[in-house]
């Protein structure tokens, strides 16, 4: 063969190999034999012999030679860009003022250059499980935010990701959502995406599916995880635990590409059908996870819960902790497929799968309680934290959460593991979630018509519901949040111990906010006087101090937190409770009034920007929800309150937020 020939058969085999089913071909099969020889020789930038098992070289320094396998990446430098994300109307709100000022936010997204969007860029598709630590350096080890500048920018001039954090405004705006954000994680929209690769070869096509899955499951533990938790470090469960369960349950596995489908596609109408049909996919297999549990007859057991669902027939034995996982974020992730969605139809069958779980793991037990591991206190505080979100969508009985009241005894002062949901204040959100219970069934009962015979009977009804909002409140002021010496490290640098502590003691002034907004009666205790944050005395009746007194409160726990904190994805219900409490009544002194109104007035600035900058940074459309329902709120305790009425203050606290969502339709999951 004369080299002409020799030379010509060269090109035509080099152009063989480049073809791009052989790459991929070459991912899952490596070539034994490659030109580029093993990464030991390469790294010392010496030939390699490429001999088998071993080349000469590893052999003699003594090291494993790792082979000659050549990974695949996918490129994305020819194909074409993503158009912009858009934000889509709510219910037809296309005037309301956030639909307007997050559409000028959306318009001015831009891709970021920070080190993990460069990182993101090509991800390896021959690993996918290991995904799960490879975007955490960067997470982690990024620079602090940038300095807020001294006077805010419009929104307009303001160029926000997707998904990012942000530094905290310095002072309050109020009437308008201005964003105050920094450019340091990528614009997802311009990330790669299934349908802009736009290339007509097959051979391309009949890989899709695996690329998809690769491209989600980057997406998962490179941005969900972050939002979707207080913290985020090599010790977030969303990233540790759920990256170990997945290689095993392939319901967990299609729940995690479900949640990141639906996040990285949230508001993009046609491809929102790829997170339904991982959703589908995940609810096939909880159906044949269901099917093979251990049940017994009902007959042998007792007290069985009367519920429509398949579990309510028998009594569960045995419980994986991929299965609970796998429901409790099937149904808390509902919302970011439909934010009309609740998740209330796996609830139901999900508390008889806790209670199973709970017994096989005998932590009716004191001692086993105190002694949980990690997961098992993941997976407490996650079914708790659900049970807080629901209870202020569901009409519910007063028992329903009875089965949780062993979570809230103490024990033993130890070492506490933050959960990326409750924090340190797990117990706090059972108290929460049994005072959303006590606010519906109040307003089941002041919506009854009876006649008047029947008012005798509704009266003794509501001396019920109050004895039970009374035993609460005693429960609450009891509780003792624990010492920030004995939180332990999360090893997130944004979120220090102290953020978590800040947390707790927020949602508890919350939870007793509540309580008194619908329980007036209580504030006779002068023990509740003592949660209010000061405000000058004597110029209010007691109920309008306390209700704006722990208003204040929690909103200026949240304030005092960074905006870069990971605590920021749990603080929307927190601002939804103080924010519909920011009413101004009718005091005594006309100076009084006004120095208190420019408070409410600087509060209700906050909150907004606050709103703002979640419904960015986290990107799902329930933070609207919130921020159309404020909106609400404000407007009608404002006409209240300007009325001549004299007692305008108790006219404008009546005005409540869970009235407002009910009769305009935006009941959603507010986690």
């Amino acid at each position: 063969m004369d080299d002409k020939t020799r030379k010509s058969c060269a090109r035509k085999r080099k152009s063989r190999s480049n073809h791009p089913l052989v790459l991929m071909h070459r991912s899952v099969v490596a070539d034994p034999i490659s030109p580029g020889g093993c990464s030991v020789c390469k790294k010392r930038r010496l030939k390699c012999d490429e001999q088998q098992p071993s080349c000469r070289r590893c052999i003699n320094i003594g090291v494993e030679c790792p082979g000659y396998a050549r990974p695949v990446r996918w490129s994305t430098k020819y194909e074409k860009g993503t158009s912009s994300s858009t934000v889509v109307d709510l219910e037809g709100d296309t005037s309301s003022w956030f639909d307007s000022e997050a559409r000028k936010l959306s318009n001015t997204i831009e891709p970021s250059n920070s080190p993990q969007s460069r990182q993101n860029e090509d991800p390896d598709l021959t690993i996918v499980v290991s995904t799960a630590d490879s975007p955490l350096s960067s997470n982690t080890t990024a620079s602090p935010m940038n300095s807020l500048q001294s006077e805010a920018p419009s929104i307009s001039d303001t160029h926000i990701s997707a998904n990012q954090s942000a530094p905290s405004p310095s002072l309050p705006i109020s009437g308008s959502w201005h964003g105050f954000v920094d450019d340091s994680n990528e614009a997802e929209a311009e990330q790669v995406s299934t349908s802009s690769l736009a290339d007509d070869n097959p051979s391309l096509t009949c890989y899709k599916p695996v690329e998809q899955s690769s491209l989600l499951l980057d997406h998962y533990f490179s941005n969900v995880c972050q939002m979707n938790s207080a913290f985020d470090s090599l010790h977030n469960p969303f990233r540790s635990e759920v990256s170990r369960m997945i290689i095993n349950s392939p319901l967990l596995f299609y729940c995690i590409l479900s949640m990141s489908a639906a996040h990285l596609y949230q508001g993009d109408e046609p491809k929102s059908r790829i997170a339904l049909e991982f959703q589908t996919e995940a609810i096939s297999h909880l159906s044949i996870e269901l099917s093979q549990l251990d049940t017994t007859s009902p007959k042998a057991v007792e007290d069985i819960d009367t519920i429509p669902a398949p579990l309510a027939v028998r009594k569960v034995d045995r419980v994986q902790d991929d299965v609970l996982l796998g429901v409790i974020l099937l149904g808390m992730t509902s919302s970011w497929h439909d934010s009309s969605a609740t998740g209330l139809s796996h609830l139901f069958g999900c508390r008889q799968l806790f209670k199973a779980w709970v017994a096989s793991n005998s932590l009716e037990d004191p001692e086993k309680r105190a002694s949980m591991d990690q997961k098992q206190s993941f997976l407490v505080s996650s079914m708790i934290y659900w049970e807080a979100m629901s209870s202020f969508v569901l009409d519910q009985d007063t028992d329903a959460l009875s089965y949780l009241d062993v979570f809230c005894q103490p024990n033993l002062p130890s070492l506490i593991y933050p959960c990326p949901w409750t924090g340190v204040g797990t117990p706090v959100f059972v108290f929460l979630a049994k005072a959303g219970i006590l606010l519906r069934s109040k307003r089941v009962l002041r919506n009854l018509r009876v006649f008047r015979s029947g008012e005798s009977h509704q009266k003794a009804l509501y001396a019920e519901l109050l004895d039970d909002a009374s035993a609460l409140e005693r429960e609450i002021i009891k509780f003792r949040i624990p010492f920030v010496g004995l939180i332990e490290d999360v090893g997130d640098p944004c979120t220090p111990p102290d953020h978590f502590l800040a947390i707790a003691r927020c949602y508890r002034l919350a939870t007793l906010l509540e309580l008194y907004r619908g329980f007036p009666e209580l504030i006779k205790s002068p023990t509740a006087m003592e949660q209010a944050v000061e405000i000058p005395p004597g110029q209010y009746d007691d109920k309008t101090h306390l209700i704006l007194g722990l208003a204040f409160g929690v909103l200026g726990i949240l304030e005092s937190i960074p905006i870069d904190s990971g605590t920021v994805a749990i603080q929307l219900l927190a601002l939804l409770i103080a924010g519909s409490a920011l009413g101004v009544g009718t005091g005594r002194s006309p100076n009084t009034t006004t120095s208190l109104h420019r408070t409410v007035v600087r509060w209700r600035g906050f909150v907004r920007q606050r709103i703002l900058y979640l419904c960015v940074a986290i990107g799902l459309r329930p933070v609207n929800h919130a921020a159309l329902i404020l909106e609400e709120v404000w407007s009608r305790m404002d006409m209240k309150t300007g009325s001549s009425d004299d007692n305008g203050g108790a006219s404008a606290n009546e005005v409540h937020w869970m009235d407002v969502m009910s009769e305009r339709g935006l009941e959603t999951t507010f986690g």
